[in-house]
């Protein structure tokens, strides 16, 4: 049976229950003033507007933050160009060992959020969120095409929220065994044509070369 994918938001608000990581979500936007500068230009804020609006972008983000990391993770050594090719090779049936130096890969995402009362638009808000996987250097083992094995190795998550005209909103950081993401007991094809994901980035840290 496969395991449930392992969310962004799962590792930033490891609450036990999805309620409890959307409150503690709403706390940390709340603690910003988030509902505030949304509803900057209406003429008349009430509490309950204002609850309304917290609420709202809450939901948004927390649905962005539904995003699988062991998938992020997958999509961007598709895009390696060691990895592609020792896939490449080895498709039949030889097997490869790749070292992976220190990289980063990246996931962007740009909401614009609207929020109205009885079809009145009545506050906006454009917001930033980046995911960013930083890995440690590990041995990722290629067979027949396939990920089968990933040597053992961190990854820090790091995800930081911003919006136009307010600055920063949320900043997260979590470090984590990549093995707990990627669940290699289905091998991954590492080579197809479906892969593309322009919000996606792979890029080796300063200092780093290609081996």
């Amino acid at each position: 049976m496969t395991a449930p994918p392992i969310t962004a938001e799962s590792v930033l608000f490891p609450a036990a229950t999805h309620r409890a990581r959307i409150d503690e979500l709403a706390r940390c936007l709340h603690e910003r003033d988030v509902e505030q500068f949304a509803l900057r230009r209406a003429p008349i804020v009430t509490t309950v507007l204002r609850s309304t609006a917290l609420r709202e972008i809450t939901t948004a983000l927390d649905r962005l933050l539904q995003l699988d990391l062991g998938g992020l993770m997958v999509r961007g050594w598709r895009r390696y160009d060691r990895l592609r090719e020792a896939a490449i090779r080895t498709r039949t049936g030889s097997t490869e060992q790749v070292e992976l130096l220190e990289h980063e890969i990246t996931h962007t995402h740009n909401p614009h959020l609207e929020i109205s009362v009885d079809a009145n638009p009545v506050g906006a808000l454009d917001l930033e969120l980046r995911i960013a996987l930083l890995l440690r250097p590990l041995t990722a083992t290629i067979r027949g095409g396939l990920l089968v094995a990933l040597g053992p190795g961190d990854c820090t998550l790091s995800a930081n929220v911003d919006a136009t005209e307010v600055g920063r909103l949320l900043h997260r950081e979590y470090t984590l065994p990549v093995a707990t993401l990627v669940d290699l007991r289905r091998p991954i094809p590492l080579v197809r044509h479906d892969f593309e994901d322009p919000t996606v980035r792979i890029n080796r840290t300063p200092g780093a070369r290609a081996g």
